[in-house]
């Protein structure tokens, strides 16, 4: 009886041991299939040229696609699809490559421009692999990968106005900051530093916000000048951020020119009042003329 136990326990456990090769060979069995028949193609890396791509610029992408099957792939044709803001230039967006060997690479170029109405962002673009994997069978496989379109930042600050001139050394300067890279600022906010030549009397600091491209904006400081002529740099420190959320800061420096009341065009002229003075005088004069000659002529009569 003892014996009849021994030797079915000895089955079970037979049984249970079978089973379980089966299923790990199923697993790599599985595995091998995948490698065999799936997808097999991946992107290994991914560069621009140059590194950053600006609206209306003229660049590369350059693809490295590995095979990873254990197989060798043939009549492989490679499709790149861009979005509507890039066009390819001098170039067109399908390749085709006879074969590549299981684990090897191959090295793609193409040549784009960047169309000038692009706005900065991320935007996708589509590679398309069409393939006959090693027994005939036709593959497809699909990815995607972002390209970055942005522009540097980059501003610059004119003297737009002043109530300063040598006759006056207190008063109000406006500064206006001009955007003209393709570049979008976003949270702009501008210090007007002071030096020896001048303090400032009103707030120093002012928050202007987005600057588009091509656009600007004006902030107006109060201060009391120190010297009595000549031209006085005006250092502000701007900070802002880019499309990306990266950012900078830099230092401008605006010039403001101590001129006179005639250069400025706010002198008052003298010539109306003299021409004024003259007229009254030549009134004056032809009236007490009249009244000599009135005169003259009654004492004859």
């Amino acid at each position: 009886m003892k014996m009849k136990k021994v030797i079915l326990s000895s089955m079970i456990v037979c049984l249970f041991l079978v089973s379980f090769v089966l299923a790990a060979d199923e697993v790599t069995l599985d595995r091998s299939q995948r490698l065999n028949f799936g997808h097999v193609m991946q992107i290994k890396d991914i560069e621009f040229d140059p590194p950053q791509l600006v609206p209306g610029q003229i660049g590369r992408i350059m693809l490295k696609i590995k095979n990873n099957g254990n197989f060798n792939i043939k009549d492989v044709r490679v499709q790149l699809g861009l979005p509507a803001q890039a066009a390819f230039l001098n170039d067109i967006s399908k390749r085709k490559i006879p074969t590549i060997a299981a684990g090897g690479t191959i090295d793609l170029s193409y040549q784009i421009i960047i169309l000038p109405t692009a706005t900065e962002s991320i935007y996708n673009v589509t590679i398309t692999t069409d393939y006959l994997n090693h027994i005939g069978d036709e593959r497809q496989d699909v990815d995607y990968f972002g390209l970055p379109i942005k522009g540097s930042p980059q501003i610059y600050a004119i003297i737009e106005d002043t109530e300063i001139h040598q006759g006056k050394l207190n008063g109000e300067v406006t500064i206006t900051f001009v955007n003209n890279e393709v570049a979008d600022l976003k949270f702009l906010t501008v210090e007007l530093q002071e030096t020896e030549d001048y303090s400032v009397i009103s707030n120093s600091k002012e928050y202007i916000g987005d600057l588009d491209s091509d656009d600007f904006e004006s902030a107006d400081f109060h201060i009391q000048v120190n010297k009595k002529k000549g031209d006085i740099i005006l250092p502000v420190r701007a900070t802002y951020k880019d499309a990306f959320n990266n950012e900078f800061s830099e230092e401008l420096k605006p010039i403001l020119s101590l001129r006179t009341k005639k250069e400025l065009g706010i002198a008052k002229s003298n010539t109306g009042t003299i021409t004024t003075v003259v007229i009254i005088l030549l009134i004056i004069g032809y009236y007490f003329y009249r009244r000599y000659k009135k005169k003259k002529k009654g004492k004859k009569g």
